[in-house]
């Protein structure tokens, strides 16, 4: 191993050992708490954890993320402010998350880039509303896992509420609403396919 894998193996180390504590009471309050507190106890740990700035926040989080979640790559990144509303993610290999992001239940396959202030919701069927007598938050939802495939980008400030393909842009500000096939560039509100990429010149062309 060269010095600078040496480095990092040794700085994982010590965040690993940093954040031990905070997984066992993680995982004692887990054990102690009903199931419909099981969300609100991880998220305030991951509150707590966005807070913590610069390097130092970046390896305490991916410790904690890496025991806690359904998996944290140690080859991923997760900048300051951003917090996860679930344990249910997995964040695969060479991922980028930017400041302040908030993510759902969800999947980042490997190499997916996100910019800050990025919204990835577990669905869009957490909040049901067909009862006009009943208030909203008595209606009840269904959270599912929103998949982000390999090597997309999503722009600063986007909403995602449904799969998006492999290759991927999503513009700042686009709120995708409706599944993404590989290859596209889209954007808007809702957002629409703007170009995708030809299979024969691998250019990127008007649909």
């Amino acid at each position: 191993m060269n010095p600078r894998g040496l480095a990092k193996a040794l700085v994982r180390a010590v965040a690993s050992g940093t954040v031990a504590p905070l997984v066992a009471a993680y995982r004692l309050e887990l054990a102690v708490s009903p199931g419909d507190r099981r969300d609100p106890v991880f998220q305030s740990y991951s509150q707590a954890l966005g807070l913590v700035p610069g390097l130092t926040g970046q390896f305490l989080r991916r410790a904690f993320y890496g025991a806690v979640l359904t998996r944290c790559d140690p080859a991923s990144l997760i900048n300051w402010g951003t917090v996860f509303s679930s344990a249910d993610v997995t964040i695969s290999e060479g991922v980028y998350i930017g400041a302040r992001c908030m993510i759902g239940r969800a999947v980042l396959e490997p190499h997916v880039t996100i910019g800050s202030n990025v919204d990835i919701l577990s669905g869009k069927n957490q909040h049901n509303f067909e009862d006009p007598d009943k208030p909203l938050q008595q209606q009840g939802g269904r959270f599912e896992r929103v998949r982000i495939g390999t090597n997309s980008w999503l722009g600063n400030g986007s909403i995602v509420l449904a799969d998006v393909g492999a290759r991927c842009v999503v513009a700042a500000g686009a709120v995708v609403v409706n599944d993404l096939p590989d290859d596209v560039i889209v954007g808007g509100n809702p957002a629409r396919v703007l170009k995708r990429r030809d299979p024969a010149t691998g250019q990127w062309v008007k649909p």
